[in-house]
């Protein structure tokens, strides 16, 4: 960094010593002696030489040495030297602010990488879960075939019996057209037209209408079976079997074999649903929105469960938005349903907290709603605190209320200087950084207070890693007073 000064003073040096040869080592000459005037010899002769051009150049000879100002020019090259340094120092600062970007860069780029691995493996995991709800359908289907048969009769009967009735109620029809004379007139006088005037149009909606009721009779059928079923679980109950050792499949199929009847309209909530249940319930939170299945624990909707590490939550941006996991185990609801569960009604939260030493602890407040997407789902809506619970465990959440929310590839916290979701190495409304960690890594056993990455809540249990986390919703009764504010 100093190359450019040094060769500044060089040059500076070279020129003094070249101006103090120029101006100091002059060999001076001799003065010759004075000699006296001679006398004119032909004053008029001279005059006409004076008039007389002269073919020959003057020298005059330099009565003085020749001037060097050094100094003007140190202070010159002084001035350049200060820019060369200001200059080096600007490509410094310059260099420094890439090497940070570049490491940024890389920072990110490693995070998106993993969090892309885990994403490959949680597919491979939902491949796995649905080739086994698939082969579980598959049995079921199977069971429900055979008992159909013993009922019913064997299959190929039935689709003979089928085949039967329509060719009957077809040669009905061919049989009127060919029988029957084209025209006829009643005693009135006006003409009836028989069904050989029918047209081809007409024909094709009459075969509509019977291929429709054949459908609904199939549908009725279905019906039937799943009544069948049920009467067989109810009997298998009576006869001392268990009929929850095994949980049914959810399928995704016809309304009238996984949820109510076509006349009835879903539940919006686990509170609003048939019955208080603990098990997978389908919802629609309006007519005209798309139906979704959840977890219930009586009245309250889980959106949260965690109590192994099965499942990863060290997740991106687009597994938080649509939801992971399985219902039945460890999962997250997804943003986008949490938001239209909470946008759709007043909803209150409760956190259910347990350590590795058996101790549980509840948090518990009156309101929670979180924004849409545009917004990046900020924490908008939180009440207060409520200590009514036997064993409340401290309210650590209210330091989030407002924050938007982050994950390990989208920083949306305040804190500048640092990314929170790869600080905890998970997800959560950051702010800088955080009070609880719910959404960090599962720790199989206690690690203590140094762990920031764990699984904690601070009022409860400092940073120690926590054992299970259960977060649930339910709407506010409308006779509450935050209902009514």
């Amino acid at each position: 960094m100093m190359r450019p000064q040094l060769v500044a003073m060089a040059v500076v040096m070279v020129l003094a010593v070249i101006c103090g040869f120029g101006s100091g080592s002059v060999l001076e000459v001799p003065e010759a002696t004075e000699r006296p005037p001679l006398p004119p010899r032909n004053h008029r002769l001279n005059q006409t030489r004076s008039h007389m051009r002269n073919n020959f150049r003057s020298y005059t000879s330099p009565t003085s040495p020749p001037k060097c100002d050094y100094k003007e020019m140190m202070t010159n090259l002084h001035d350049r030297v200060g820019i060369l340094v200001t200059l080096d120092e600007d490509q410094r600062h310059r260099l420094e602010v890439i090497d940070q970007k570049l490491d940024r860069l890389v920072e990110s780029s490693s995070a998106r990488m993993e969090s892309m691995k885990v994403q490959q493996l949680d597919f491979k995991q939902r491949l796995d879960s649905f080739e086994h709800i698939q082969r579980l359908s598959r049995n079921t289907l199977d069971e429900l075939k055979g008992e159909t048969d013993k009922v019913f009769g064997s299959r190929p009967v039935r689709e003979l019996k089928h085949k039967l009735i329509n060719r009957l109620k077809m040669k009905d029809l061919s049989r009127t057209e060919r029988d029957a004379p084209q025209d006829q007139y009643s005693e009135s006088g006006i003409p009836v037209f028989n069904e050989s005037s029918i047209s081809v149009a007409q024909r094709l909606d009459a075969l509509a209408t019977l291929l429709t009721s054949t459908a609904l009779q199939g549908r009725a059928t279905q019906i039937e079976v799943g009544n069948l079923a049920k009467l067989i679980k109810i009997q298998l109950r009576g006869k001392g079997k268990k009929s929850n050792a095994v949980q049914p499949p959810v399928l995704y199929g016809p309304p009238e074999i996984t949820g109510p009847a076509s006349g009835q309209n879903l539940p919006s909530s686990c509170k609003n649903g048939f019955q208080s249940q603990e098990g997978i319930l389908k919802l629609r939170l309006s007519p005209d929105s798309e139906s979704f299945y959840v977890m219930c624990d009586g009245d309250w909707t889980v959106i949260m469960s965690r109590s192994s590490d099965n499942v990863s939550f060290e997740r991106g941006w687009l597994d938080y938005r649509d939801g992971f996991g399985n219902l039945v185990g460890d999962f997250f609801i997804g943003l986008n349903k949490l938001h239209a569960l909470t946008a759709s009604s007043l909803h209150e939260l409760q956190i259910v907290l347990e350590d590795f030493a058996g101790n549980e602890a509840i948090a518990q407040y009156s309101v929670f709603a979180i924004g849409s997407e545009r917004e990046l789902y900020p924490l908008s809506v939180l009440g207060h605190f409520q200590e009514g619970s036997e064993t409340p465990a401290g309210d650590s959440l209210s330091y989030h209320a407002g924050a938007r929310f982050s994950t390990v590839d989208q920083d949306n916290d305040n804190c500048i200087e640092c990314n929170c979701a790869l600080k905890h190495k998970g997800a959560g409304w950051f702010v800088n950084c955080a009070t609880s960690n719910l959404f960090g890594q599962y720790i199989t056993r206690n690690q203590g207070q140094a762990v920031e990455t764990g699984m904690w809540w601070d009022t409860f249990s400092g940073q120690d890693s926590l054992k299970s986390v259960r977060w649930m919703i339910r709407p506010v009764p409308e006779s509450s007073d935050d209902y009514r504010r």
